[in-house]
């Protein structure tokens, strides 16, 4: 073995050393005649005392990540059920539209954006139903959509690597207005009286 190969070796024998003090070995640093570094958990014959490590900090989270090889497999992680996965992002939600929101001038352009507090894991998905119909969409940030002037409802679906519906976010119902000349522009309207 080359040196670099010994470090890169001994660098990750520290990282795989136990978490849990109770089972934690003692490990000995253990320096050859050419200088190479070992980490081991056997004693060397010198009689010298085990290395002092300190306490490693640890976080603990109840949140689960689903991990997929390249293969497809399951990793030895179980996937999360669909109330899982409800709790997990039970704040998924439309963020734009603004309920009751109106669109002036933007040439019948509107950007939808969703999303939740927990980042989407790769394997779900979104869709989205704009006045009803399904329209393509990305499983996270938003899309822009051309639509004609008046009322419109937007919602998402969350769906599973099954593509079963997890959630579905209320619709959100905004307004697509035009400016128009003959009202002097947006938010003029006509007066009905005589004058």
């Amino acid at each position: 073995m080359n040196k670099g190969m010994i470090r890169a070796i001994s660098a990750m024998a520290v990282f795989l050393l136990p978490v849990n003090a109770t089972l934690a070995a003692d490990i000995w640093k253990v320096v050859d005649k050419d200088g190479n570094v070992v980490y081991t958990d056997q004693a060397p014959k010198d009689g010298s005392a085990p290395m002092d490590l300190p306490e490693l900090s640890i976080i603990e989270t109840n949140i689960q990540v689903n991990q997929t090889p390249a293969d497809g497999t399951k990793a030895g992680v179980e996937a999360l059920t669909s109330g899982e996965i409800r709790r997990l992002y039970r704040d998924f939600r439309i963020y734009r539209p603004l309920a009751g929101e109106t669109f002036w001038g933007t040439a019948n352009t509107v950007v939808v954006t969703w999303g939740s507090n927990t980042p989407l894991t790769p394997d779900l998905s979104v869709r989205l139903f704009v006045d009803g119909e399904v329209q393509l969409a990305p499983a996270t940030g938003g899309v822009s959509l051309t639509l004609e002037r008046g009322e419109h409802n937007v919602s998402a679906e969350l769906r599973d690597a099954s593509n079963r519906r997890i959630l579905r976010t209320e619709p959100v119902r905004f307004f697509v207005k035009q400016n128009s000349a003959n009202f002097g522009g947006a938010g003029t309207i006509a007066s009905g009286g005589s004058g």
